[in-house]
């Protein structure tokens, strides 16, 4: 996950809300003209602030020039964002979601153990081999596979430029970092937490004790965002809790209890950091409404500035997704089978 380019308001405001075709959200991806993209197990949903302009099955990638891709196991289309018009189609088998390359093309892991790279209308450019299972994450236009203990890395074209072993297996998704570098989840003997990938594949841990997994921000400052270990409360039940901790020193900046598991973080290109908070949404429709499980106030988003938290806004039902940051500053929120838009 990268910070948003997009400030963020933190106002708390509900400025709209508007229905999903699905409860549980994948993905939202927001673009620069206003335009946001919803998947859900539904399929994919074009909004234009509470309007949805067009709907596909599957899921989405979005594109520059105005385009995107939606795809599913049996191919991808390129579609125009605003209109969701299909300038092309390709069938292809596809193991995961196709991943940008900055001269247009995608690359994606194929069937048997091949990394394969092709143009937007389907024609090859490159592929390689590589051990499955394999997933790619591509960083300022370098390829990178997450085998179960070690990360590859390739160049545009394919060819491969070195192999990183980090002393642990991959606890989780790579994440890019603002100079360049992969931030890298790793439970070891060793070392359990996070290590950076430089860009010639040398290695340097985050010197810290850190939960790995996939929700972390790394912010233009240099520090992390992510879940923390739990910690016993006031009358020794365990907490989820959330952390702000310095990439280079390791040291914790912040550190807050939260009502339920983080489900989401949110970076703004002012330094707000949003994270959402919800117990599932099993636990939810187990447990809410009995005799002293009233769980609404455990469905929240805490923004935290540089000098700690700066308020609560509550959403009352789960939150069923990540969160993503508009171009007006809005928060968007999949809260229940709806997406909600917060100032």
């Amino acid at each position: 996950m990268t910070p948003s380019p997009f400030s963020l308001s933190g106002t708390g405001q509900v400025r709209w809300r508007v229905p999903l075709p699905g409860r549980h959200v994948v993905a939202v991806s927001a673009a620069a003209d206003g335009m946001c993209f919803v998947t859900t197990e539904a399929g994919v949903a074009a909004l234009d602030g509470p309007e949805v302009r067009w709907s596909a099955d599957g899921g989405c990638v979005p594109l520059g020039g105005g385009r995107l891709v939606t795809f599913g196991a049996d191919g991808y289309e390129v579609r125009d964002q605003r209109t969701g018009a299909v300038t092309s189609a390709v069938r292809m088998t596809l193991k995961s979601a196709p991943m940008p390359l900055a001269d247009g093309s995608l690359v994606f892991p194929a069937a048997g153990s091949l990394l394969r790279a092709v143009t937007l209308t389907g024609e090859p450019r490159w592929e390689a081999e590589v051990p499955a299972p394999a997933w790619p994450f591509v960083w300022h236009d370098t390829v990178f596979v997450a085998e179960r203990a070690a990360v590859r890395a390739f160049d545009r074209d394919g060819a491969a430029l070195w192999r990183a072993e980090p002393a642990g297996d991959i606890a989780g998704n790579l994440a890019g970092l603002p100079d360049g570098g992969v931030l890298v989840p790793v439970h070891g003997e060793e070392h359990t937490g996070y290590v950076v990938l430089g860009p010639g594949g040398e290695l340097r841990p985050v010197p810290a004790h850190l939960p790995p997994g996939d929700l972390v921000v790394p912010l233009p400052t240099g520090r992390l965002v992510l879940p923390g270990w739990p910690e016993r409360d006031d009358v020794g039940e365990w907490r989820p809790t959330v952390s702000i901790v310095d990439g280079d020193s390791g040291a914790v900046v912040q550190h807050h209890r939260v009502p339920a598991d983080v489900r989401g973080i949110a970076a703004g290109a002012d330094g707000l950091i949003a994270v959402a908070c919800s117990p599932t949404w099993d636990r939810w429709t187990k447990y809410h409404g009995w005799p002293g499980f009233d769980l609404t106030e455990d469905c929240c988003v805490l923004f935290l500035g540089e000098d700690g938290p700066r308020g609560t806004w509550t959403a009352g039902r789960p939150i069923t997704g990540p969160l993503a940051i508009a171009a007006n500053g809005d928060l968007l929120i999949p809260v229940s089978g709806e997406l909600i838009s917060l100032g």
